[in-house]
C-alpha cells in the first residue's frame, strides 16, 4: 500500500498538467454556427445583398475552427467588392484545401494590390509550430505516467528529464500563442522607420502597446487598426 500511495503522489501533478491541457483545449464554448451563416450569406450572395453576405459570413467565422467555404466565400465576395486587402486576409484565414481556385485568387488579389510577403524568422517559424510543440509536450506527459506506473524499473533521473521536457514544450508552446508573433495582413497602407509597407502585406507581428512591430521590416510598427490577424488569439 505504501508503494501504491507514493506512485500516485508521483502521479497526481501530472494528472493535473493533463487535465490543464484539456481545459484549454476546451476553452471555446458557445462558438459561432458556421453552417448555418454559410446557408444565409449563400442566399444573401444569390439575392445580390453582398454587404449583408459579408456581414453574415463574419458573424459564423470561429477562429478555433475555420469553415472552410466560408471564410474562401468571405474573400471571394470582398474581392468582387474590391476590398482586396480584406480579401487577402480571408483567403488566408482559409484552412488549406485541394481547391486550386483559393490560390489562384489569393495570387490575383496580392499582383493587383502589389503587396509583399514578409519573412517572420527564426521566432515566427517556431510560431507557426506551436500546436505541433504542444502536441509533443502533452505526449511527453503520458510518458511520464507510462514511467512512473513503472514503479522502481526505470531510472527515477529519466522520469524527472521526461516530466521537465513535457513541462518545457508544453510552456514554450504556450508562450508562442500568448506572447509570440503572430501572422497577420495589413488592411491599410503602412510607412514607418523609412519603410513602405502596401496594403495586403503579409507579415509576423508582434503586440506593443497600441501598436504592432512588424518582423522583417526593420522594426517597422503599424497602428492596430490597420492590422487583422491571420489567426485571431
Amino acid at each position: 500500500m505504501k508503494v501504491f500511495a507514493r506512485r500516485w503522489r508521483l502521479v497526481l501533478p501530472w494528472l493535473g498538467v493533463l487535465a490543464a491541457t484539456v481545459l484549454v483545449g476546451a476553452n471555446g464554448t458557445g462558438k459561432a454556427d458556421s453552417v448555418r451563416a454559410l446557408a444565409e450569406a449563400n442566399d444573401l450572395v444569390a439575392a445580390g445583398e453582398l454587404e449583408q453576405a459579408v456581414a453574415v459570413y463574419r458573424s459564423g467565422y470561429d477562429p478555433e475552427r475555420p469553415h472552410p467555404s466560408l471564410t474562401y466565400n468571405l474573400g471571394t465576395i470582398l474581392h468582387r467588392l474590391d476590398r482586396l486587402p480584406e480579401a487577402v486576409l480571408w483567403y488566408r484565414r482559409s484552412p488549406q484545401t485541394d481547391d486550386p481556385w483559393l490560390e489562384e485568387n489569393l495570387w490575383l488579389a496580392r499582383r493587383s494590390l502589389g503587396s509583399q510577403q514578409l519573412p517572420g524568422g527564426t521566432l515566427g517559424a517556431l510560431a507557426s509550430q506551436a500546436d505541433r510543440i504542444a502536441l509533443v509536450g502533452i505526449a511527453s506527459a503520458w510518458l511520464v505516467l507510462l514511467l512512473v506506473s513503472l514503479g522502481d524499473r526505470l531510472p527515477r533521473k529519466l522520469t524527472v528529464a521526461a516530466g521537465l521536457a513535457s513541462v518545457l514544450l508544453y510552456g514554450s508552446a504556450y508562450g508562442l500563442h500568448r506572447w509570440g508573433p503572430r501572422p497577420a495582413v495589413l488592411l491599410a497602407d503602412c510607412e514607418s522607420s523609412g519603410v513602405e509597407l502596401p496594403a495586403g502585406t503579409e507579415a509576423w507581428v508582434l503586440p506593443a502597446g497600441d501598436i504592432w512591430q512588424i518582423a522583417g521590416a526593420s522594426h517597422a510598427s503599424c497602428p492596430d487598426e490597420s492590422i487583422g490577424l491571420v489567426s485571431p488569439r
